[in-house]
């Protein structure tokens, strides 16, 4: 009897989750808000008016409010990893709800047709959606409802490292025009292998979780970047579970994904001077050009070698301290 009113609730808190984000079916409007981005391929065609060269594209979210009525709401701005919305993330933004925020949840997959980028991170590229993110911070910085002094990044794998390189000052100056910023970014499991070679950090939290088996996204250069961040003077943080993978936050069981790329062995930075990517020992990859692009992954990445799924002891561990995280 225990176990089937566990289940019950469990079902009924599923429920709310996909009424409130309508993430998994667009039957309806409510909440939902379009603005322009665009379709960017090549970190350095973000920078110095190369945007105005990649086509603009029409995306959307939905914006949920807390039940408490207010003059103003803090904002979270949140997108998901390669595999789409899931279930296990609905949990984390009706929490974030529950604590007296506003959440948007970007759709940029459905937006542009896409299912998934696992296995061909090219069909619609990270630079899209760092993009997309920053655009929707531009759409809502002055919506009177927003309190614009307390607006946080939050993502996942691909989303999480949408919210990264959305911290780089650099970017912020090239993207925003009204001093937009984020005031926290909160990151799971970000790939932390191609970043910037000029450690120009927004000094605002940075708070990360990673399992610290993760072969997907691994870990190292995300403990590293930390570090760097905090001798500068920032404020970031990395939670680490020991034993556990990619998604240890999530409902699927552990196993391996023979079509995801492990990038475990990769090493790649963005040029802070000509914003194009490169390894050392290597040289420059045209990452602007999709098939060089691609060429610039199996110098590195293996297929067939990911695990991804859930960890049992620390499935909840990321939700738990985000709770703590958001009362503060």
């Amino acid at each position: 009897m225990k176990r089937q009113r566990n289940h019950f609730s469990s079902t009924i808190f599923l429920f709310l989750f996909l009424f409130n984000f309508n993430v998994f079916g667009h039957d309806s409007d409510d909440g939902k808000m379009t603005y322009t981005s665009k379709n960017i391929i090549g970190f350095e065609n973000i920078f110095d008016n190369a945007i105005n060269t990649q086509p603009d594209q029409e995306v959307f979210g939905y914006l949920k409010f807390p039940d408490e009525i207010n003059d103003k709401y803090p904002l979270i701005i949140a997108s998901h990893g390669s595999l789409n919305w899931g279930e296990h993330h609905l949990k984390y933004l009706e929490l974030m709800r529950q604590a007296g925020f506003a959440v948007f949840a970007m759709h940029p997959f459905d937006s542009r047709g896409t299912t998934s980028t696992v296995g061909d991170q090219i069909n619609l590229t990270l630079e899209t959606v760092i993009w997309d993110m920053a655009m929707a911070l531009k759409m809502l910085w002055d919506d009177p409802r927003i309190d614009n002094r307390k607006i946080y990044a939050a993502g996942w794998s691909l989303g999480g490292s949408a919210v990264l390189f959305n911290a780089w000052m650099p970017f912020q100056q090239e993207a925003f025009e009204k001093g937009e910023s984020f005031t926290g970014y909160l990151m799971w499991y970000p790939g932390c292998m191609a970043l910037p070679d000029v450690d120009d950090w927004d000094k605002d939290l940075m708070q990360i979780y990673m399992g610290a088996a993760d072969n997907w996204t691994p870990p190292k250069p995300c403990i590293e970047l930390v570090s760097r961040i905090n001798k500068m003077g920032g404020n970031a943080k990395i939670e680490l579970y020991p034993g556990a993978y990619h998604t240890f936050d999530g409902l699927l069981p552990l196993k391996l994904w023979p079509d995801a790329y492990s990038f475990a062995e990769c090493e790649f930075w963005v040029s802070g001077e000509t914003k194009t990517v490169y390894a050392p020992n290597k040289g420059e990859f045209d990452f602007s050009d999709p098939q060089a692009r691609r060429r610039a992954y199996e110098t590195c990445a293996i297929k067939g070698k990911v695990m991804a799924g859930s960890s049992p002891e620390y499935q909840n561990a990321a939700y738990v301290h985000l709770a703590t995280l958001l009362k503060n």
